[in-house]
């Protein structure tokens, strides 16, 4: 691991020796701020982190708060609320590390003599984005380029480093790892594994599902917190909230939906009811030197397939079009002829170029088979219903915050509302929370837990009202009941938190208890159906299952698999597995053994797959140990009250701190 060292730390350790300790105290008792000139170096009059301000440094080069603050921003565009203290606390390390190990990467390549040039860089722009490439494959001019970019949120020099660097990243990869093989007894080895299947037999017990049969009495849970008190430890601030409900439910039951609405949402989601198509397609074979050439030509045919407002679309047949006739749509189908169930009413049926192997594809729908609205009437009102009950309930949440704000009492909103929320129990408009820390998990809540624990960690002031949070049936609005900051609990204040803890236990342990007596009762196949089919339990089954699939309801486990591939046809697992948090009775019914006969079939390709794992993990354990050597020499430095400072936002937007304007 890094050894997070500090020069900063050095620094006020000097500092300390001439300061008396009644002004150290002062500094950190009524000031909380860390001492230390890392302090006026990152932080300007303004109160703004200065995004120049070393956060780590590499054998003398440093990575300032702005690089690393625009990593995260890259890496968040795609979830709206992954900006949340949490999600920044969880991922700013690992970005960092990232960092640090592209300044090793660079600092191998200068080692090796690996450089990547100016021509080099804009062959790979023109690869892989050929719409910065007019009809004769000249680039475009730098305005528009540049334009295109910011359009995206991007800077010409950092995608032009971007692309620089990932090119650095390939040489030098080919480098490290040009000595690496693998044997055709290895391939070999490789083709029985992912060939050979079995058809399996499984009961999964969920501890969950029992918690509600297990008893944990105040004294048990007083004991178990007296001997594992250390792990009860509130060490970040904790909330406690209470909220009011807006459920979608009653909401659904009161919208009204028009048979014109209907007609519109049909036609507007008729790619959901596509079953199928048929197809024509052109295609253009292309090699190492004249691929651009034939994607330019590819793109100029789809252009006169289209047509525009000055001309009308060109006959496909006449193109060259050739009919390869219906397309079922299958979402288990990665050919490239499943993209006409991606088109947009733009594209006029005919997909852009598509890149497969070594050629372009055309595609041209030249008749869909969609579901009939008759057939899928009941689902599209459905939809409608949930739609306009998520508007309702919206706009009913924007009345009840503003109510909330002026009178700050949630049961007397929660009164006023009720007529408007079906009339439900104030008991189940108005919820409450035990405290709680932003990284904690609600099981109550579900999947929406972070999201809610996140929201709420802007609330600072008891009595606060916050913006509305959604859940998967409905709207919270939230209001801190209570707040307290990290100390060390008397049994009192966290004893949900020790009997939920012991629940959880036990009810695993009754989960594998009756998981052990099931196979002691049903050691074959046979006899666990029939036991099955006695206590009405739901006996899953999955054919031809290989390794690296997962069974339904469950994730991928090594050990089941294991299982899976050991047991003869007919046995039951000797033992309960344990995958993710349920226990498993697993029995395996069938066995195909991988046809050998069509290993030549696969050869390459299996030779390409075990090259690339074999040089990926090759490499990155050459980088590790790269990492590792100047960590313990200290040439790797991690300045970590300026990093600490970075993380520790409490859920503010880090890059209002770092004054840096986010990507679009």
């Amino acid at each position: 691991m890094l050894r997070f060292l500090s020069k900063q730390q050095r620094a006020r350790n000097i500092l300390l020796v001439f300061l008396s300790f009644l002004l150290a105290l002062t500094l950190f008792v009524f000031l909380g701020l860390p001492a230390g000139r890392w302090f006026s170096q990152a932080v300007d009059s303004t109160g703004v982190l200065d995004p120049d301000t070393p956060v780590a440094e590499v054998d003398g080069e440093d990575i300032p708060l702005g690089e690393l603050q625009r990593a995260l921003d890259r890496f968040t565009q795609s979830s709206p609320g992954a900006q949340s203290f949490s999600f920044i606390k969880s991922f700013s390390d690992e970005m960092l590390d990232q960092l640090i190990e592209r300044r090793i990467k660079e600092r191998e390549a200068r080692r090796l003599g690996i450089t990547v040039t100016d021509e080099e860089v804009a062959q790979q722009i023109a690869r892989l984005y050929p719409g910065f490439l007019d009809e004769k494959g000249r680039f475009v001019s730098f305005d528009r380029y540049r334009a295109a970019l910011e359009r995206s949120g991007l800077k010409v020099t950092e995608f032009e480093n971007d692309i620089r660097s990932s090119l650095l990243d390939e040489k030098l990869r080919s480098y490290i790892t040009a000595g690496v093989t693998v044997t055709p007894q290895e391939i070999e080895q490789a083709y029985v594994r992912q060939n050979t299947s079995v058809d399996v037999v499984y009961l999964i017990l969920d501890p969950g599902d029992l918690e509600d049969e297990v008893n944990v009495s105040e004294e048990e849970a007083r004991r178990y917190f007296d001997h594992h008190r250390d792990e009860f430890e509130i060490t970040e601030t904790e909330r406690k909230v209470d909220y009011l409900f807006i459920p979608y439910e009653p909401l659904q039951k009161t919208v009204k939906v028009t048979d014109d609405e209907i007609e519109r949402e049909y036609e507007r989601t008729k790619n959901q009811y596509t079953v199928g198509a048929w197809v024509s397609q052109i295609v253009f074979p292309f090699n190492e030197t004249n691929e651009a050439a034939v994607r330019q030509k590819a793109d100029a045919l789809v252009k006169r397939a289209r047509g525009d407002e000055k001309k009308p679309p060109e006959d496909f047949a006449t193109l060259g079009g050739k009919s390869i006739g219906y397309v079922k749509k299958d979402p288990k189908d990665t050919s490239y002829r499943q993209r006409v169930f991606f088109l947009r009413d733009d594209q006029k049926n005919v997909t852009d170029p598509i890149r497969e192997d070594d050629a372009f594809y055309v595609l041209k729908v030249r008749r869909w088979k969609r579901k009939p609205l008759a057939q899928v009437r009941r689902e599209v009102l459905r939809r409608l219903r949930e739609r306009k009950a998520r508007t309702e309930a919206s706009r009913l949440a924007q009345e009840i915050k503003k109510r909330l704000d002026e009178t700050k009492d949630l049961r007397k909103v929660a009164e006023e509302f009720r007529g408007r929320l079906g009339n439900l129990p104030l008991d189940q408009l108005v919820r409450h929370t035990g405290f709680f820390a932003p990284s904690d998990r609600l099981p109550e809540l579900g999947t929406y837990s972070a999201s809610f624990t996140s929201a709420c960690a802007n609330l600072n002031e008891v009595g606060e009202v916050g913006n509305r949070i959604f859940l998967k049936d409905g709207l919270a609005i939230p209001q801190l009941a209570a707040k307290r900051e990290p100390h060390k609990p008397e049994f009192d204040e966290v004893k949900d938190r020790v009997i939920a803890r012991l629940r959880r236990q036990k009810a695993e342990q009754l989960a594998r208890q009756r998981a052990q007596q099931i196979i002691e009762r049903a050691r074959t196949v046979p006899a666990l159906r029939r036991l099955a089919r006695a206590r009405r339990w739901d006996l899953k089954t999955q054919k031809d299952f290989k390794r690296g699939s997962i069974l339904s309801e469950l994730q991928h486990s090594e050990q089941l698999e294991g299982f899976a591939f050991r047991l003869a046809p007919g046995q039951v697992a000797p033992q309960p597995l344990k995958v993710g948090d349920k226990f498993v009775v697993l029995g395996v019914t069938g066995r195909r053994e991988a046809d050998l006969t069509k290993l030549a079939e696969q050869e390459d390709d299996l030779r390409q797959q075990l090259l690339n794992q074999r040089r990926a993990q090759f490499y990155q354990a050459y980088l590790e140990r790269i990492k590792d050597r100047l960590a313990s020499e200290g040439r790797i430095i991690i300045y970590k009250d300026v990093f600490d400072t970075f993380t520790a936002t409490g859920g503010a937007d880090i890059r209002k701190l770092l004054n840096v304007t986010p990507a679009p």
